[in-house]
């Protein structure tokens, strides 16, 4: 299973252009950029705003995850799953614990600056050619593995390997 990972992976590493592996670099730094704003606006800790934005972000598009984040740390109102809301409530007095999901705690930690942190989502499933929306607990610490041996057999970041890897995947940054 982790050969197969790491190869699929690897794959799709060695596509990348100049520009994929430009806009993976800047990717997370984007993203903590938001994560101050929302946390600015909550008046709290990188942790925490981090934590509220990947709170968002499960089943949705980048814009929308940012757009409902913000909203959130302006004390509008905010449509979507009731797990996510209540998942950014919890994030304001737990910061990265409130975030049970692997994904999502991930994201946070990565957003938060995390260079060693890696996320799995389905897009990254579909890199080793897995139709599941969504890995289980061991294909998820598999997963993560193939990408630190990536990344470490090319001299990056986990992070940006991962961003690299989603990017290509993806077709975009968005």
């Amino acid at each position: 299973m982790l050969e197969t990972y790491i190869k699929n992976y690897e794959e799709l590493l060695n596509k990348a252009t100049l520009g994929q592996v430009e806009q993976a670099a800047i990717w997370y730094v984007d993203a903590e950029r938001i994560a101050e704003k929302v946390a600015i606006n909550l008046g709290t800790t990188l942790e925490v705003g981090a934590s509220v934005v990947s709170s968002f972000s499960p089943r949705e598009r980048w814009s929308i995850n940012v757009a409902r984040a913000i909203a959130f740390s302006l004390g509008q109102e905010v449509r979507c799953l009731k797990n996510n809301i209540r998942m950014a409530e919890n994030s304001i007095t737990d910061g990265f614990k409130a975030l049970k999901g692997l994904k999502t705690n991930a994201f946070a930690k990565a957003i938060a600056g995390d260079q060693q942190a890696v996320v799995i989502d389905v897009w990254m499933m579909k890199a080793v050619g897995s139709e599941k929306s969504g890995p289980n607990q061991t294909e998820y610490h598999a997963m993560s593995e193939a990408v630190r041996i990536i990344a470490d057999k090319h001299g990056l970041t986990p992070r940006t390997t991962q961003a690299i890897i989603w990017i290509v995947k993806r077709g975009s940054s968005q």
